[in-house]
């Protein structure tokens, strides 16, 4: 499996070349590639890294807090997320701030910080993307003290940045609006509300993120506290309730078309009319 890690920028560069190393170490089954300032300087690098950006499996975004909004990142952040599909093999790796703090276009992607925690999240994906046979934990352990000695030596930011701030709670919520919205263009259901399909859309989304978030008092906390993980589980959770509420009414119409009656639902749970035709 190909790993491309892509970077912008002098720590970026130096985070990049430490993950590139550490990766293959922990996982050697993988191949890590991250330009070099030779490769850009000269005629080839565009060949050079289309061709990666082409055959990569799996994706890693160097971010700090001086190159969060880079040209070049996003440029490859979106070639990647173009090839690969899967947003859960494109992970942006943040130096020293929560990658919660991201902004569009990096947000999508579930992003981790460049600590321990963070970097075992992302070996494992790794490893899991590459069907490696490995004990990732016991092979962490081993090498983990490696990059983190990398990561402490990567200086400070010479210019006087900020790093991204966390966004408001509000925000946040606006955001897994946006997400949930993408998901329910094929809901036959909206077409309940044909003068007013936008209504429709968004009464739908916030009823299944009503639902998800009232049963989960310690998803409601973590989301308020910024967990961006938490996030995209919420959102995964109320897909979950929206596909389950359609499949709800596409099999309730189904009994009216033919004329059957409304199951009654035994305290098991099962259908009595299943039963009957067993």
């Amino acid at each position: 499996m190909k790993v491309f890690i892509s970077w912008s920028g002098p720590r970026s560069a130096l985070l990049a070349e430490a993950l590139k190393v550490w990766i293959q170490d922990v996982v050697q089954s993988v191949e890590c590639f991250t330009s070099t300032e030779d490769i850009r300087a000269g005629q080839r690098w565009n060949n050079e890294i289309n061709t990666w950006l082409n055959d990569a499996d799996f994706g890693v975004l160097c971010v700090t807090q001086e190159n969060a909004t880079a040209p070049w990142l996003n440029f490859e952040a979106g070639a990647l997320a173009k090839k690969i599909k899967d947003d859960a093999r494109v992970v942006p790796v943040t130096l020293n701030f929560s990658p919660a703090a991201l902004d569009e276009p990096l947000k999508q992607f579930n992003g981790v910080q460049a600590d321990k925690a963070g970097i075992l999240k992302l070996v494992t994906s790794i490893a899991e993307s590459a069907k490696a046979t490995i004990d990732v934990p016991k092979a962490f352990e081993r090498w983990w003290p490696d990059l983190d000695a990398k990561i402490r030596e990567i200086p400070a930011a010479e210019d006087d940045v900020a790093a991204p701030s966390l966004p408001e709670v509000p925000e946040m919520f606006s955001d897994i609006m946006a997400s949930l919205r993408g998901l329910t263009n094929d809901m036959h259901y909206v077409s309940r509300y044909v003068d007013r399909p936008q209504t429709g859309r968004v009464s739908a989304e916030y009823r299944a993120m009503a639902v998800v978030l009232g049963r989960d008092d310690r998803l409601r906390e973590a989301i308020v506290h910024g967990d961006r993980e938490a996030l995209m589980y919420a959102r995964d959770q109320a897909r979950g309730q929206m596909t389950a509420e359609r499949q709800s009414r596409e099999v309730h119409q189904a009994r009216q078309e033919f004329g059957a009656p409304e199951p009654i639902v035994l305290p098991d749970g099962d259908d009595a009319l299943d039963d009957e035709q067993a």
